[in-house]
């Protein structure tokens, strides 16, 4: 009796903790959200609490979009983002298969050189890497742009699909192999189609990443073209501070929305992911 009272209270504490952290990281969106749907006479005049006097939200975004050019860095961050994760994802499953699967030689050697580039902060590698893209002519480009966001997300995913090829059975591919499947159909008619769950947890670990950059976008690109959107929003919050406050929230609002939908589209394989992440740490 006293161990199931015992459990109830941890529970009830545990709720209690969770309830807190959520309410912690919901206060700032529900104002955020507040805030884009006033004008800003109706900022200016109110409390930033109080509840909007007409709807603007509407009017903020096509201000944002139109006014601000705000629609180019987003569409670029989409284009960086959706490529640059498929792309990466695509190279390192077929490392992961080939390190884990075909014996290679030194291929625990390969493996370290290849997860060595999370070790280093991306800060050491600013200068050389702007010297090397404006002597290759890459600087402010959109290729240049997709390719250093292929390169930095490259070792990470290879690390999951690593450690991930390692729980696959072998029996599948012996049969495979028996039955005359070269290298190349066994990744795309086995392995490929039974990775969906680290597939998906790295489009939104790797995705995110790309879209929530800014020292990349700030170093290598300076148009409005090429420009990634949290470059754009921190220009924005610039120009903006001050004057048109709901303009810069939706903004941060607009900013948000795809991560968020890509989280709830894909939430029933978070879990697993991170399982398989932890299981190879």
């Amino acid at each position: 009796m006293k161990d199931k009272i015992k459990i109830n209270i941890n529970k009830s504490i545990l709720f209690i903790i969770m309830l807190l952290l959520c309410l912690a990281w919901l206060v700032p969106v529900y104002f955020l959200i507040l805030i884009s749907f006033k004008s800003s006479k109706d900022y200016a005049s109110s409390a930033f609490w109080a509840i909007p006097k007409s709807f603007q939200l509407f009017n903020n975004i096509k201000y944002v979009f139109i006014e601000t050019k705000f629609i180019k860095p987003f569409l670029n961050s989409l284009f960086y983002a959706i490529f640059g994760s498929c792309i990466s994802i695509f190279f390192s499953s077929l490392a992961g298969f080939g390190l884990t699967k075909l014996k290679l030689r030194g291929a625990f050697f390969i493996f370290i050189i290849i997860w060595s580039g999370m070790i280093f902060p991306i800060q050491i590698y600013l200068i050389p890497l702007y010297k090397a893209y404006l002597t290759l002519n890459l600087y402010n480009t959109k290729l240049g742009m997709l390719l250093i966001y292929i390169a930095i997300t490259i070792p990470f995913c290879v690390f999951v699909f690593r450690n991930y090829f390692m729980s696959l059975p072998d029996d599948y591919i012996e049969a495979a192999k028996i039955d005359g499947c070269t290298n190349m159909q066994i990744y795309f008619r086995i392995i490929l189609p039974n990775s969906f769950a680290p597939v998906a947890i790295l489009v939104l670990f790797q995705g995110s990443y790309i879209w929530n950059d800014l020292i990349l976008g700030m170093v290598l690109s300076g148009s409005n073209n090429v420009r990634p959107i949290m470059n754009a929003l921190s220009l924005l919050n610039a120009v903006y501070t001050g004057k048109n406050v709901p303009v810069i929230m939706t903004g941060n609002l607009l900013s948000g929305l795809p991560i968020i939908i890509a989280y709830l589209m894909l939430q029933k394989y978070f879990i697993q992911g991170l399982k398989i992440q932890t299981a190879g740490e």
